[in-house]
């Protein structure tokens, strides 16, 4: 039979005697609640202590989380304008192809190859990302790597383009490409009929008629090779212009360069007249193709 505890509780002056009586179990459980909390409460003070230790450096590891999230938003912004840049670099180098007319794939997109398996990234040196930090950096890491390749794509693109372009500058400055003169086409490039005999017959380049006295402009760079008269086209002007190009200027009234002078497109060169077989003031304007009249409008850009 379980013993009973009594404990007796006397108050001062006249008041009765207080009893209080206990199974004998309940002692023991009351010693075991007092110890788990006596435990307890020390564990908790170990905790408090720790943590109250730990609160600088928690404070100085919160500060660089801080600054690190600001850096990191920082370059992630650097990155969206430096690719935005490549891109604008992108379309413009395009644009200058179209220029050039460069068909076909450049050396700066022969870089850009695409391929690689699709879904998820395995094997051999993959190490997997177990937070959401690692995984943003590891995607501007690859969009880093991606940029650096499309820029220097589009920096080879760009040097081929200049190589390209700076080729073909002394062609384009050696091209007729202007009128030599203001005024009104009365005869074209092909057959007509003769104002002299009534025959059919070719006419090798454009009369263009205007005032007497108008200057005439060199419609592209070259070298004066002919000054003088020259039979029905009275006084005529021959340029090289080179690359097997020649124009010829006739019916001249005066001329304004020497034979052997270097001169450039827009330069005026000589004066309109009505010398030679003519049967009025006007220019006479040929374009010649490695000897081979050709139409001049097929040249002329204004």
């Amino acid at each position: 039979m379980l013993r009973k505890f009594t404990i007796l509780v006397v108050p001062e002056g006249t008041h009765s005697v207080r009893r209080f009586s206990f199974h004998g179990m309940i002692l023991p459980l009351l010693l075991m609640a007092l110890l788990a909390s006596a435990g307890l409460a020390g564990y908790w003070f170990y905790q408090y202590r720790t943590l109250k230790a730990d609160l600088p450096n928690l404070q100085t590891l919160q500060s660089q989380n801080q600054r690190q999230e600001a850096q990191f938003n920082a370059f992630a912004r650097g990155l969206a304008n430096l690719k935005e840049q490549v891109t604008r670099v992108k379309d413009f180098n395009q644009k200058l192809k179209a220029m050039a007319n460069l068909g076909g794939q450049g050396k700066g997109e022969a870089i850009l190859g695409l391929g690689g398996p699709e879904g998820a990234i395995t094997g051999q040196g993959v190490r997997l990302v177990s937070t959401k930090r690692e995984r943003e950096i590891g995607n501007l890491q690859r969009e880093m790597d991606q940029l650096a390749a499309e820029s220097e794509a589009q920096l080879a693109l760009q040097q081929e383009l200049a190589k390209f372009l700076n080729e073909r500058r002394s062609i384009l400055a050696a091209t007729p490409s202007v009128w030599p003169v203001r005024g009104w086409v009365t005869s074209g490039f092909g057959y007509r009929t003769s104002p002299f005999t009534g025959q059919r017959q070719f006419h090798a380049g454009l009369d263009i008629s205007t005032r007497l006295g108008a200057p005439i402009v060199a419609p592209a760079e070259g070298i004066v090779t002919f000054a003088d008269m020259e039979g029905a086209y009275g006084r005529m002007l021959v340029i090289n212009h080179g690359y097997g190009l020649v124009t010829r200027y006739g019916h001249l009234n005066g001329f304004r360069v020497r034979v052997g002078q270097k001169i450039k497109r827009g330069q005026v060169i000589a004066t309109v007249g009505n010398s030679g077989r003519s049967t009025g003031t006007h220019l006479h304007y040929e374009v010649l193709v490695s000897g081979v009249p050709a139409n001049p409008r097929h040249y002329l850009m204004n």
